[in-house]
């Protein structure tokens, strides 16, 4: 399983991450190494490497998108991608990256600036990944403990976007992978 993660990924340093001006691969690479810098523990550090995975296995054909129309991408990759780690990894980590959509729209709708501070690319996805959150959703996601791991994720996936960034290859990652992917 390991191998066949670290293809689909290897393939995605051809793509174009969105509309942004780096690839998935370099986008992935970029977000584990902000968790990693920050002293993040292992599955927050694995939910960051992999919270796009439903991007690149809808766009390599590993998996249909359920969302339909547009590609994973703008909506549906965030359960995509953690529908197909969910058999392999710790609840946690399939959770967070099922979330780095909702905290975008969480902090979106909680925290003055933060849309202002999102990319254009980010901002567009915003409006497909449902836009503000309701009072409703807002109150429950405030209590889930993992809450606060998923909005660190998402700042990181919001900084992990520089054109030219030097960053580990990505076979530095397969340990990582293959403690979990076997």
């Amino acid at each position: 399983m390991t191998g066949r993660l670290l293809d689909a990924m290897a393939h995605s340093a051809a793509r174009r991450y969105g509309s942004e001006r780096v690839s998935e691969l370099a986008h992935a690479l970029q977000c584990a190494e902000l968790a990693q810098a920050a002293g993040a523990d292992s599955e927050l550090t694995l939910a960051c490497l992999l919270h796009d995975l439903g991007r690149f296995a809808v766009d390599q054909s590993l998996v249909f998108d359920r969302v339909g129309g547009a590609r994973a991408g703008a909506r549906g990759h965030h359960e995509v991608g953690a529908d197909l780690i969910a058999p392999f990894v710790p609840e946690r980590v399939a959770w967070l990256v099922r979330m780095h959509a909702d905290a975008k729209r969480y902090l979106c709708t909680t925290e003055p600036g933060y849309h202002q501070t999102l990319s254009p690319a980010s901002q567009h996805t915003l409006t497909l990944q449902g836009g503000l959150m309701t009072p409703e959703e807002i109150a429950r996601h405030a209590r889930h403990p993992w809450l606060a791991d998923a909005l660190r994720l998402r700042r990181w996936d919001d900084l992990a976007k520089v054109v030219g960034k030097v960053t580990q290859p990505l076979e530095a990652w397969a340990p990582l992978l293959r403690t979990y992917f076997r």
